[in-house]
């Protein structure tokens, strides 16, 4: 058996939900004034060898981590806790207790910052052909050519439309990078929180998001926040989604 670890905690709790197995059984391991919530599951289930093989099973890797989500959640309704990644596994409660005890102060001052906060996610959606047309406002360069179409022949209207369409490409980029930028630092100026902006280009493709540690009771503001600035860039094709409260895996740093 080896032990499959869900989140260092602040103090001895079990959670009340099913294990990544599918079981209830749950262990702890403590050391200096932190413990480690794990179930012992079979070595050869969980081998690294198991993992590759079955990176393409959906189904079973959904399962896994939809209970890991779940154990992770259960324990933060009881206390502080960093919550690990799906598949951190230890050898043994020696090999746990000792990393316990020689991260400790690490691991105890990520604690102290996580404490009464919880992750929410403001994820920047944009719709390409209002986003396009919005580009003109934004961009100095773009609002030029475009008023030159306007005072244009139609022949020459023509060819300076073809332009404007090359230049909203290479412009659009770094428009969404202001962007994201603007909400940033709207979240900073109003919350007293951690920050972590994501691009597009850090997502892999995915639109770009801003995830915010906040204590649990200014997450009131950031509903409020959020609807204001929804209300701000819905002209410009931009919505922004809210989804939250998770575990704090992005300010975890383990």
């Amino acid at each position: 058996m080896v032990l499959y670890v869900y989140a260092i905690t602040r103090n001895s709790v079990m959670p009340d939900t099913d294990a990544v197995d599918g079981s209830r059984h749950f262990g702890g391991v403590c050391g200096e004034k932190i413990c480690a919530v794990y179930t012992a599951v079979d070595e050869h289930a969980y081998s690294q060898e198991v993992i590759d093989r079955r990176a393409g099973d959906l189904e079973w890797l959904g399962a896994i981590g939809y209970r890991h989500q779940a154990v992770i959640a259960a324990l933060m309704e009881q206390t502080t806790a960093i919550p690990l990644r799906a598949f951190t596994m230890f050898s043994s409660e020696t090999a746990l207790f000792e990393h316990l005890n020689t991260n400790a102060e690490f691991l105890n001052k990520t604690l102290d910052r996580l404490d009464g906060k919880r992750e929410y996610t403001l994820r920047i959606e944009i719709d390409p052909e209002l986003w396009s047309d919005a580009l003109v406002k934004r961009v100095d360069s773009l609002r030029a050519l475009a008023a030159e179409i306007d005072a244009a022949s139609s022949g020459k209207a023509f060819l300076l439309r073809k332009k404007l369409d090359e230049e909203k490409k290479r412009a659009s980029r770094e428009a969404e990078q202001q962007l994201v930028s603007e909400v940033e630092s709207e979240v900073i100026a109003k919350l007293t929180n951690d920050v972590v902006a994501e691009s597009r280009q850090q997502r892999e493709g995915a639109f770009p998001q801003i995830n915010v540690l906040i204590n649990r009771d200014e997450e009131s503001r950031l509903h409020e926040l959020h609807s204001s600035l929804a209300d701000r860039y819905a002209s410009d094709g931009v919505t922004l989604a809210i989804t939250g409260p998770w575990p704090p895996y992005t300010f975890a740093n383990v």
